[in-house]
């Protein structure tokens, strides 16, 4: 009688540990969840790249307000005339990977 209780015992610690270890690998990967998240950068609105607000969005000031976006910014500029038009942006935005 005593094996049988021993068993039994080892089988609730055994399922204790592993239901314990399930919880964690899932609130970790919660927060990797999250984290990735947060990661993620917004192409910033056609409005706030116009730093000096007079309607119209140069190259130097998408430089000076979206750094991180300059690259893929000038790049939509197709006419080349080194102005972002709301029509340019537009496309951009709707082509990006991440909007």
């Amino acid at each position: 009688m005593t094996g049988i209780r021993c068993v039994s015992a080892v089988l609730l610690i055994t399922i204790g540990l592993l239901l314990g270890a399930c919880s964690r690998t899932q609130e970790a990967s919660k927060a990797t969840a999250a984290e990735d998240v947060t990661e993620v950068k917004l192409i910033p609105p056609y409005e706030s790249l116009d730093k000096d607000k007079d309607g119209i969005v140069t190259l130097a000031e998408v430089d000076a307000v979206a750094p991180d976006w300059a690259e893929r910014l000038h790049a939509c500029d197709t006419d080349r005339d080194k102005t972002l038009t709301r029509g340019e942006y537009d496309v951009c935005k709707q082509t990006s990977g991440t909007h």
